[in-house]
Parts: C-alpha cells; structure tokens; sequence
C-alpha cells in the first residue's frame, strides 16, 4: 500500500506559510496536520576525503531521532480515524517518537521493545508515559508480541508495514531538496527500511513534479550479520560475526528487502556492509566533530570511508548523509565505545 500524491500539491508545500512538517500538509495524508516542532533539521557540510557530505542533522528532532517524522503523520493519522490507544513494537527510537506524539496528542502508547534496549531509551519512553512491554528474544519475536496486542480499539503502528510512517519521513527529502544544492548519493543506514523507502517517495515525488531531473543513488549501509539487503544487492563482507553496536538497524529479515533492493537498483545505487570495527571508528570521528549520535548513526558514515576506498564512491561526488539518532540517550554506552 501507498500513498499517491497530485504532484500539483508539490508545489504548494514551498509557498506554505506554516512551518516544520506542517508546512507539507499538502502533501501529507491527513486531514489537519498538528502543530509540531518536528522536521525543518539543519544541514552540516564537510569534506570528507574529497567527497563533499552534506550531513543531516535528523538527531536533533525533539524525540532524538529521524523516525518522529513517521510518528507525526503516524500518530495523527490514528487521532483522525478514531483510535484511543495504539501499539508499537520498537528497539527504541520508533518507540520513543511514537510515545513523544501519544502523550502529545493524548493517545495511550504501548510500546513493546527487546529486554536487550538501553537503559536510556527506556527511561525515556516511561518519561513520555509508554507503557513497556520488555520481550526476551530478537527483533522478530517482538514483532510477534505486539501484534498479539492489537485490538479494534488499539492500532498496530508498527513502521515496518505502516505505509502514514514512510509518508513522515518522506519530508527529509522534501527538507533536503531545499537545503542542498547538489545530491549524487545518499547513504543511509538500512534496518527495516524507513529512512530509505521514505526518502526515496519524496524524491520520487519531487522528479514527478519536475522539481528534480533524477532521484539520487541510494546506498545501502547495513551492518555486519544484518545485511539481507546488501546480500540481495551482492553486497559481501568479510567480517566475521554480529555487529553488537547498530542495534536500531539490526533486523536479519526485515518484510520490506525486496522492496529495498529494488529502489536501489532502480537509482543505480549499491550496499555497504561495515563490522563494529569500522563502526566504532566512524563513531569516534563523528563525536570528534561535534556529533552526539548513536552507533546506528555511524554506519553510514562507515561505509561512506569504505565506499571512498574502493572508488565506489568518487572523489568529487556529493552525498547526502543522515545522523538518525541522538547518543544522548546511552551515553553510557558511547563513552565506552569512543574509549574516553
């Protein structure tokens, strides 16, 4: 299922008066989109190896992370068709922007989530007044848990079949077409798919109402033991094991791949798969800059290092590239990782 958008609407978002994701009310599948202070993230340019990089601070959303986008239109979307609670199943982020726009807009949220969770993003899910439901097993019997949970009165939101999520994320896009002059690239941390799905609609939507000449090519950036896209892809790696640090995006079988790969095909782009090691590195070098994410965050910039090493990547290129989420919220845990 997708949303289809009149390509007439396009243009209405740049001359709305509105500002941050209301402003793409035309383009958004609700009726009265919420004020919100969501959307409208910066933009950091830097050179990285000759490849400008235009990073995109989506860690500085109020709920930490790029996914209180799909929340936004997500949670509005249930307030509009009647809903007085809903269910999520998350390993943190989704859960923490769905329970953020809940208490918001005074839906109840459970949020079902793996025992494995930092401790940070828990409590930061209780703050926002979630419900937890702690599962013991991978992100696959989490799945299984929340689903069990749905009701007629309680929505299953869960983004990895909600077609309102990718309708929020899609803004990225929309934000990134405005602040940046050129995209050959964009690197994107790959999990289940709503970073790239989104951004690839909006794009989409923008070379349809003529506004771009070309959707830009999509990288896939998975970690290692957790890229079932980059093996579509052909993408290999040489690590050996699991990565331990990504966890937002360690999904071994996410409903979406075939999807995935084909977008990435389409675009003329190709996956990355990186180890902790190089994960670790590129999280040392991004807190260096002045960049506060989680690990999660760092594959792509990993890959990035990797793709400019074997000339995948040109010097000369310019690429978009998101911080997903706050490291604010396991500080804990960065600390030990950047081995302050």
């Amino acid at each position: 299922m997708s949303v289809v958008v009149d390509p007439s609407r396009i243009r209405a978002c740049r001359s709305n008066y509105d500002t941050r994701l209301q402003r793409f009310g035309p383009v958004l599948p609700l009726q009265h989109p919420p004020a919100t202070a969501i959307g409208d993230t910066p933009v950091l340019r830097e050179d990285v190896d000759g490849v400008t990089v235009y990073f995109k601070l989506e860690h500085l959303n109020p709920g930490g992370s790029f996914k209180d986008r799909g929340a936004y239109v997500t949670v509005s979307r249930c307030l509009e068709m009647g809903f007085d609670s809903i269910v999520v199943d998350s390993s943190g982020n989704a859960g923490v922007a769905t329970a953020r726009m809940g208490q918001r807009l005074g839906l109840g949220v459970d949020v079902f989530l793996p025992e494995s969770t930092p401790e940070g993003k828990k409590q930061l899910l209780r703050l926002f007044g979630a419900t937890l439901h702690e599962v013991a097993g991978d992100r696959m019997a989490v799945h299984t848990a929340a689903l069990g949970a749905t009701s007629a009165a309680a929505a299953y939101v869960g983004h990895w079949f909600n077609p309102y999520f990718f309708e929020g994320t899609k803004t990225m896009a929309y934000e990134a077409f405005e602040q940046i002059p050129a995209m050959d690239y964009a690197l994107l941390p790959v999990g289940a798919g709503t970073v790239m799905l989104g951004l690839h609609k909006g794009f989409s939507e923008l070379v349809g109402a003529g506004l771009m000449d070309r959707v830009p090519r999509l990288v896939a950036a998975q970690a290692a033991g957790f890229a079932p896209v980059c093996a579509q892809l052909g993408a290999r790696s040489d690590a050996a094991g699991m990565s331990s640090l990504a966890d937002g995006i360690a999904i071994a079988a996410p409903p979406r791949r075939d999807e995935m790969a084909h977008v990435v095909r389409e675009t003329g782009g190709f996956g990355v798969v990186v180890d902790d090691n190089e994960i670790a590195g590129a999280l040392k070098w991004l807190v260096s800059r002045g960049h506060v994410v989680e690990p999660t965050s760092a594959v792509p910039m990993a890959a990035l290092r990797r793709a400019i090493d074997n000339g995948s990547i040109p010097r000369g290129s310019s690429v978009l590239l998101p911080l997903s989420g706050n490291g604010m919220k396991i500080l804990d845990e960065l600390v030990h990782i950047a081995g302050v």
